[in-house]
């Protein structure tokens, strides 16, 4: 996150172990109008989660007429992952956006368990080395680049 907003960011590999099944793999979704969905796991699994929060947030806002908070989103999605704990959902998943709370983003995992992250976060096969550059090269209060 940086002052006012929040960054996705994504490799486009996806890998089945050591295997790398496609280089170009869609991995962030938008799936309301200033929340965004990035995924690792199974890309079946992943691909569903980001079809379905779609209608959902648009659902949202014609029924309510106001956008999906952040916070809503990522409980909704940890919700329904928790609902299909008998057979879960391959996937790790970040949430994050801006609405009229500011900027935010939350980690939700497999069977539903959401937190919300304070700066950064990082989920996947490619964490270690994120983490590695998030750790180095990010500062509390960065404006954006």
């Amino acid at each position: 996150m940086f002052d006012g907003g929040v960054v996705l960011a994504t490799e486009k590999r996806a890998t089945m172990g050591y295997m790398i099944a496609s280089k170009r793999a869609k991995k962030v979704y938008q799936i309301g109008n200033r929340i965004g969905m990035t995924t690792a796991g199974g890309v079946g699994d992943a691909q569903q989660m980001a079809r379905l929060m779609t209608v959902e947030c648009s659902l949202y806002q014609i029924r309510r007429g106001r956008q999906m908070t952040v916070g809503a989103a990522a409980t909704l999605l940890s919700n329904i992952l928790n609902n299909n704990r008998m057979y879960p959902y391959y996937v790790q998943l970040l949430v994050g956006g801006v609405d009229e709370n500011g900027p935010s983003i939350y980690s939700v995992d497999a069977l539903g368990g959401a937190t919300k992250e304070e700066e950064i976060v990082a989920t996947g096969s490619g964490s270690p080395m994120a983490y590695g550059v998030l750790e180095d090269r990010y500062t509390t209060g960065m404006d954006k680049i």
